[in-house]
């Protein structure tokens, strides 16, 4: 049995995915485009700069992080911000492929699963709350998979490490992920390509910016991507699997309503049917009751008698009104997700059918939240806020199985899970000026949350009736920040910081309930930002230390009364590092940029309930200890024949665990690199372009997930082989 066995039937009953059904309808998106308005607000220069982002230094970018605009080289932490020009043309289809461009993140897809880690604050809880928060368009999204599937139309993304308590609050323990999708501009614009690639791969993507008259306009995009994907099925059934078949539609609209008032909406629509993650195999090597006849001839080729399938549908709707009062900003945030899925997927392990698993689930979120803001630049700045939000989820899970002790078809089990959760936070910070070179930041956050849950287990060979649990949890915290920021020199910073990060506890729900504690984290970090000879060069310094308590990690027990899946709280995992990062542009048109990190953590005060063995000393899920990525771009003006662009990069992580906590030495992937590269030659007039992209170029195998269970399964999943692309772009 694999990951959908355990996760999408079983690990339905560990904890409370915090989701919530909205019942709170959003008008403005419907009404704010149509209401007449004297004045027209530009595009922010947000939107501006990055338009260029290929033209200038990363810290450069104008970033949200801070809920501000300002420089990326002005935040004083840990930021690494990509623009979504650089990204598409490097190939970078989702967050998953951006890891290997932010050392530090890491990011495991495997089924209808993800999993982030950043400094390795993570979690291996597949259907519990992120510890890393990812926002689209300033909505958080509980649901991981939404936000990993394609990424189109992106202004920019902006990684922000460390515990982020006080502005973003919850499930922010490890950092924060924002997503900008491109804005509406102020003329009208049509850009776009399509591409051709391996394994019959077809991608398209199209954008349109239609001004209404000086006060506003839409910005139109959709996105297509389908190939025959990567894994071959050696059984007859054949089929496509670990393939790409995704379609994304989304307007992004702008209005000033009054001189003072200003109106952005954003509606999203997805439907993603790929099985990205669902080419995991039995390893032959592992000594398994699944291995006769054996699954996989390679990684690339497996025998699968149930072909996978998912489904998973998507509806993001955001409203933002921003009111200008002059020195005061006032805004609201409002945002809803509806995401459903559902998914079949073999997860006997084997060559021959013995069972599969049906996964269904509904997810709805609401968030409302306002923001107060004033100050101006040198002088006190501050923002306080309020925030809450409900999520429910729906979700059941079956297994058909045909092995002992009936050998025909038949239900072996049939799990559903009802959850509910309710968040309410506020939160302040503000900057004060101590002369003209030193500044001191405070700010902190109240967070109350609920959760609660119900499940229903049945096992109908087993159980003559139905085993119905229920439980929930209560968790408040105090989250503050202190940070001070000193500028020696033009161009240069140091920085200081302390911050209190907070993710709540949970139910397990199996035969019986019970609770497990919320994580806590105090981070504190020193670092330094430059920028030398008019901006041509950029270097970034940070170390820091995290004294990480109660961290949720899952164990998956075979007992002899059935599976038992639990999340239980280790005592404490302290974590240190520290990351460098430079940007030079030494030359016109060359460009070298390079980041690395270092990672050291360490489990204290955890037994494995697998093995009842002590795990002091065992690094973290999904944290390498080292990892870098290195990049260097040449642009060239080719006279009056256009204008041609070569980059490549290289990125590297050593060895990650990923473990069930029940074989340390199998749960070992192993270092490995990655080598991409991409040519551009835009035509003439620069509406025209032709790119070739090549991701992974030595087609190196490398594991993106593994569960390993003793002697029932070693389920193991792969990341994507070499990946060439050729396609041809345009604007107008």
């Amino acid at each position: 049995m694999g990951e959908n066995h355990v996760t999408k039937a079983t690990d339905a009953l560990t904890g409370i995915s915090r989701r919530t059904k909205s019942l709170v309808a959003l008008p403005l998106l419907a009404s704010t485009m149509m209401m007449p308005s004297p004045s027209f607000a530009q595009a922010s220069s947000a939107q501006a700069s990055s338009a260029d982002a290929d033209e200038q230094l990363s810290g450069e970018i104008i970033v949200t992080a801070r809920k501000r605009e300002e420089r990326a080289i002005d935040v004083p932490a840990s930021l690494n911000v990509f623009s979504g020009t650089a990204l598409k043309d490097s190939g970078v289809n989702s967050l998953t492929d951006l890891q290997y461009r932010s050392p530090g993140l890491n990011i495991a897809v495997s089924g209808g699963t993800s999993r982030i880690s950043l400094r390795g604050v993570g979690t291996n809880i597949a259907s519990g709350s992120a510890s890393v928060a990812v926002h689209v368009d300033g909505i958080y999204i509980p649901q991981l998979r939404f936000a990993l599937a394609e990424m189109f139309d992106i202004d920019r993304v902006e990684v922000l490490k460390g515990p982020e308590g006080t502005l973003y609050g919850r499930n922010a323990t490890g950092g924060a992920i924002n997503l900008l999708s491109k804005a509406p501009g102020d003329r009208f614009g049509v850009d776009g390509y399509v591409g051709y690639g391996s394994y019959n791969l077809v991608t398209a993507q199209a954008g349109v910016t239609v001004p209404f008259d000086e006060r506003g306009g839409v910005r139109i995009s959709a996105a297509f991507a389908n190939d025959d994907g990567y894994t071959r099925n050696l059984n007859a059934l054949g089929g496509e699997i670990d393939d790409r078949n995704y379609m994304g539609l989304r307007l992004r609209g702008r209005y000033d309503l009054t001189e003072t008032l200003t109106a952005d909406v954003t509606a999203q629509y997805s439907r993603d049917k790929g099985t990205l993650g669902f080419g995991s195999s039995n390893n032959p090597d592992s000594p398994v009751y699944a291995s006769l006849p054996p699954q996989r001839e390679s990684p690339r080729r497996i025998n699968v008698d149930t072909l996978p399938s998912f489904i998973g549908e998507g509806l993001l709707l955001s409203g933002t009104l921003t009111l200008d009062l002059g020195d005061v900003t006032l805004k609201s945030i409002t945002g809803h997700l509806d995401y459903d899925t559902d998914n079949i997927a073999d997860v006997d392990g084997s060559g021959g059918h013995i069972g599969y698993t049906d996964s269904t689930a509904t997810n709805n979120f609401f968030s409302q939240e306002f923001q107060l803001s004033g100050g101006t630049p040198g002088a006190v700045n501050w923002t306080a806020g309020a925030y809450y939000s409900r999520e429910t989820s729906n979700s059941r899970g079956i297994e058909i199985d045909a092995d002992y002790p009936d050998p025909t078809p038949y239900l072996y089990t049939d799990q559903s899970l009802r959850t509910g959760g309710r968040s309410y936070a506020v939160f302040g910070e503000i900057t004060v000026p101590l002369g003209e070179k030193l500044s001191v930041l405070a700010g902190a956050r109240y967070t109350h949350e609920k959760q609660d849950a119900e499940s229903s287990f049945a096992a109908p060979l087993f159980f003559p009736e139905p085993i119905d649990t229920s439980g929930s949890t209560k968790d408040d915290a105090f989250t503050p920040k202190l940070l001070v920021e000193y500028r020696p020199y033009d161009g240069g910073k140091l920085y200081a910081s302390v911050t209190r990060g907070f993710k709540s506890g949970g139910v397990n729900l199996g035969t019986t309930a019970n609770t497990y504690k919320p994580e806590k984290i105090w981070a504190y970090e020193i670092g330094s930002k430059n920028s030398f000879a008019d901006g041509q060069f950029e270097l970034g310094l940070a170390g820091f230390y995290y004294d990480y308590t109660n961290l949720q990690l899952r164990s998956v027990l075979f007992t002899p009364n059935g599976i038992i899946i639990e999340v239980n709280n280790a005592a404490k995992a302290p974590i240190y590092g520290a990351e460098a990062s430079l940007v030079a542009r030494p030359a016109d048109g060359f460009t070298i940029d390079a980041n690395a990190a270092y990672l050291n953590s360490e489990l204290k005060g955890f037994v494995s309930p697998v093995t009842l063995t002590e795990l002091t000393g065992l690094p973290l899920p999904l944290s390498p200890k080292w990892s870098f990525t290195a990049g260097a771009e040449y642009a060239a003006t080719l006279g009056n024949s256009g204008k041609i662009t070569l980059r490549s990069e290289v990125t590297y992580q050593s060895a990650v665990y990923f473990p069930q906590f029940a074989d340390i030495d199998r749960e070992r992937q192993k270092g490995y690199a990655l080598l991409n590269a991409n040519l551009r030659y835009d035509l003439p007039g620069d509406d025209i372009y032709v790119a070739l992209i090549g991701r992974n170029l030595t087609n190196t195998t490398y594991k993106q997930q593994r569960f390993y269970f003793a002697g029932f399964a070693d389920i193991e999943n792969y990341g994507p082989p070499r990946i060439v692309e050729a396609r041809v772009g345009f604007k107008f």
